[in-house]
């Protein structure tokens, strides 16, 4: 007997067969499976390990075994003559028929039910990382991030100096299209860290690294500015200013060019110059920005003594009178001075930045903010946004507010890209993660959204009430009620939202009464404030329609900012079907109709 028919004999090639069979299928459900359950592909690749090596003893088996109809016997116990296994080749040949049916009808259902939705997930996928590195894949490896110079004088106030002096280069630096310049607010989030040039590059996805030194010793300056590539932690170019204190913003202007040059940027118009002024300026204005980045106590007092000192030696300094703002901004935030005043200073104070510059980026953006808040005119607002991001699509805080304005219309795909390219040049902005966060939980991609909002929260910030709330739609009741009362106590988690976020939960829940009991709780709450900030999102999550539309009609809130910024919040799509909601639309100017005519586009690199 020839070895084939001794294999067929032993039906070693039917189990042969068998086992490819439902190996390949449970290949196939196991791939299909283990991404709803988020196993990533190691876990698939073990399954086909164990499948593979469990090939070679299941024929070993066949060869030695034999089943029967008294059970398994050893095949040189069967005598040879007798068909003995014919009962198992007949269950054999109908376990691979099976077998391929399954396998043809897995098939065809993978084909035309399971691949379609597949694909469209993976073109969403394709799309979101697209968006994810069209910054990056523009501009490739020319980018770059600006850390403050070390002040190597004896004295600690001119470390102000030396922050001025790296800020004034970065944003020379900024001022090229064709290079991404990380935003200050990353940049020098590493100031005073002891970690390694390439460690810095990474968290922050840069390609280059400029570091330097300063040290002022009565009229003569010393600079030292260094490039460094990151990947390969090599200097490309260094060079060492010796100077009088007046030629400062020469050396400025040096470092960008020479910074350029060394980049082999192809740039298509002028490098921007340093704006010429009395280097105390620079000083004052960066030690009034620190204080507001830091916030200690009654700061603003202090910031605006700074700043007016400034705009005392040099009247038209733009960024004295841009941070002026924002301390005004802080006094009447601190109780120092009335809403009024601040009003009448930023009118002074816009007038006076648009006779120094009336194309003054700053200035179109308050324009736009108002059109869009105040005035109410989106289509105007959606014009001056665009001019905005184009006239300086490297200010990550002029970017942010274009995408909130963005999402505010209903525009998520701008809104996300925005949002986008807002992160890529402030890696470290926790205002440009949450407004990205919220984005795409308003565009209803909850993992998108959670993914960012770790970002976020691993900066230390907060946004509790959305994190909880990004639970509730995807419908981890349980985990929003356990997030919110793990963090009791907290300022940023006070009573009333832990109350909402049980009233919403149990009510999906199924716990009429638990969620009446929390709404209860919130009807007795005595801050008005921290109540309609709540009730609208439990009313609607109820289903509590009458109760919605009364909060909102008899409190007025639909006149307001947060009563037009709920048409596109997911909490409140349950209302969409209520004929009230498309009037309530149509009331605050932010009807379907209206928001799908406008035209927003803003150029951003692609």
């Amino acid at each position: 007997m020839s070895l084939l028919q001794e294999l067929q004999r032993r039906n070693v090639i039917r189990v042969a067969t068998a086992y490819v069979v439902a190996a390949w299928l449970i290949v196939q459900v196991a791939e299909t499976t283990f991404e709803a359950f988020e196993l990533g592909p190691d876990a698939l690749r073990l399954v086909i390990i164990v499948l593979a090596i469990g090939f070679l003893p299941t024929v070993i088996a066949a060869w030695v075994f034999e089943w029967t109809p008294d059970g398994l016997k050893r095949d040189k116990d069967l005598d040879v003559a007798e068909p003995g296994s014919a009962g198992s080749r007949r269950f054999l040949d109908r376990a691979i028929i099976v077998g391929l049916t399954l396998a043809v009808g897995y098939f065809a259902f993978d084909k035309f039910v399971l691949d379609p939705a597949r694909d469209e997930i993976r073109e969403q996928q394709a799309a979101d990382d697209a968006r994810s590195v069209a910054v990056k894949g523009f501009y490739g490896d020319r980018s770059i991030a600006v850390l403050p110079f070390v002040n190597m004088s004896s004295d600690p106030e001119q470390e102000y100096f030396g922050d001025g002096i790296s800020e004034e280069v970065l944003n020379l630096l900024a001022g090229i299209r064709e290079l991404r310049v990380i935003s200050r607010s990353s940049a020098f989030a590493f100031k005073g860290q002891d970690l390694e040039i390439p460690e810095i590059a990474r968290r922050l996805d840069v390609g280059h690294v400029l570091e330097g030194s300063v040290r002022k010793a009565g009229n003569m300056i010393r600079v030292t500015a260094q490039l460094i590539e990151a990947r390969t932690d090599t200097h490309l170019w260094s060079q060492t200013y010796d100077r009088e204190l007046k030629d400062i913003f020469a050396i400025q202007d040096e470092i960008a060019a020479d910074v350029a040059r060394n980049l082999r940027l192809a740039i298509v118009t002028p490098l921007p110059r340093s704006r010429v002024t009395d280097p105390e300026v620079v000083a004052l204005t960066m030690q009034a920005k620190q204080l507001a980045e830091r916030r200690d106590g009654n700061f603003s007092l202090d910031m605006e003594t700074l700043l007016t000192r400034a705009l005392e030696l040099d009247p038209n300094y733009i960024p004295a009178l841009e941070w002026m703002g924002i301390a005004n901004w802080f006094l009447e935030d601190q109780g120092e001075i009335s809403r009024e005043e601040q009003i009448a200073r930023d009118q002074r104070r816009t007038d006076r930045i648009r006779e120094i510059d009336p194309d003054n980026a700053s200035l179109v953006m308050v324009e736009a903010w108002d059109a869009a808040y105040r005035e109410r005119d989106l289509e105007k607002a959606a014009e001056l946004f665009e001019e905005t991001v184009f006239r300086d699509p490297a200010k990550s805080n002029h970017v942010r507010i274009a995408g909130g304005f963005a999402r505010y219309i209903g525009k998520f795909d701008k809104a996300i890209q925005l949002g986008k390219h807002s992160v890529a040049i402030d890696p470290l902005c926790f205002q440009c993660l949450y407004q990205l966060s919220r984005t795409y939980l308003y565009s209803r991609d909850y993992a998108n959204a959670e993914k960012v909002r770790a970002r976020y929260r691993a900066l230390g910030a907060g946004g509790r009430h959305h994190h909880a709330l990004m639970k509730l739609l995807q419908g981890d009741y349980e985990g929003a009620i356990d997030f919110v009362e793990s963090r009791a106590g907290n300022a940023e988690v006070p009573d009333v939202l832990i109350w909402a976020i049980r009233s919403m939960a149990y009510h999906s829940m199924g716990q009429a009464e638990e969620s009446d009991a929390a709404l209860a709780m919130i009807l007795k709450f005595d801050d008005e404030d921290l109540r309609l900030w709540v009730l609208p999102d439990v009313y609607a999550w109820r289903g509590d329609n009458d109760e919605f539309f009364r909060i909102l009609y008899d409190e007025g809130s639909h006149d307001g900012i947060n009563g037009r910024s709920y048409v596109f919040q997911p909490q409140f799509s349950g209302l969409h079907t209520d004929p009230r909601w498309a009037q309530f639309r149509q009331a605050v100017g932010m009807s379907a109709e209206r928001l799908n005519a406008i035209e927003f586009n803003p150029q951003l690199p692609q």
